[in-house]
């Protein structure tokens, strides 16, 4: 089934698709996107999400393909840079897995390298999710603690009342039990595995690892901040994808190192 696509930039340019988060959709790359109209930039909001909420969630590997096919299709010269966070960050991770010849070169945040700890309770927390995340003080409540824009708000209450609950539970389930795919030793796709400093220690450590596994990846840290820091601090998020996909010195606000202080 057709993933919805919003497609914005100048065309023939090279090509960059944004993956979303969990509970959001492609209005999450609003402030990158306006960062690069000089690139051709394709916005996915993926299955079970804001207006692919019709399309059934299946497994990272499924959504993977589905992107590789999008990539074939619509950018340019049937390749282009991915830019993924958290749920879009797995996503890139398993693209660069199956189908590693579509992708120039890739950013990745907010991903874990090995299974979640305490997964055992991940039934009673969807359980909890399922009865109270849609509603509207919840939703005020975590837009607050993910530092969400006023003039973003609205998307994102709009966005988790658009997903699909059965989509969620089961992608918190695949994530839940990630593994890095050992095939990633293979790929030499530049990539990129960053994370705010203010991120769990699970992710903060997948920064560390990534990179060992990968023959041509690096790793960064934004100090400072969260999960969805392309939210927090978007005009540092959106020179560090510049960066990286043109070839050039990463900002120098990044931090290339885990430090006791990072995140004061």
């Amino acid at each position: 089934m057709a993933l919805h696509v919003k497609q914005t930039g100048t065309p023939e340019r090279p090509s960059i698709v944004f993956l979303h988060g969990i509970g959001t959709s492609g209005w999450m790359w609003e402030k990158q996107v306006a960062a690069f109209p000089d690139f051709h930039c394709l916005i996915v909001d993926l299955p079970g999400h804001g207006r692919s909420n019709h399309a059934p969630w299946e497994s990272l590997a499924n959504t993977a393909d589905e992107i590789a096919a999008l990539i074939q299709m619509r950018a340019t010269n049937g390749r282009a840079h991915v830019v993924g966070l958290s749920l879009g960050g797995y996503v890139g991770l398993v693209l660069l897995e199956r189908h590693e010849k579509v992708v120039e070169r890739a950013v990745v945040s907010g991903v874990t390298a090995a299974p979640m700890p305490n997964r055992s309770l991940l039934p009673v927390q969807l359980w909890l999710t399922s009865a109270f995340m849609k509603r509207r003080w919840v939703l005020n409540a975590q837009a607050r603690s993910l530092n969400v824009p006023p003039e973003m708000k609205s998307a994102f209450i709009e966005g988790v009342q658009a997903m699909s609950m059965e989509a969620y539970r089961r992608i918190w389930e695949e994530a839940a039990e990630f593994e890095l795919p050992a095939a990633l030793r293979h790929v030499s796709t530049p990539t990129l595995i960053v994370a705010g400093g203010r991120e769990s220690k699970v992710i903060l450590d997948a920064v560390d690892e990534i990179p060992k596994l990968m023959p041509r990846a690096e790793g960064r840290l934004a100090p400072g901040f969260g999960h969805g820091w392309n939210i927090e601090a978007p005009e540092l998020f959106s020179a560090m994808v510049r960066a990286w996909i043109t070839g050039t010195p990463l900002p120098t606000a990044l931090q290339s190192t885990r430090r006791s202080d990072i995140s004061a």
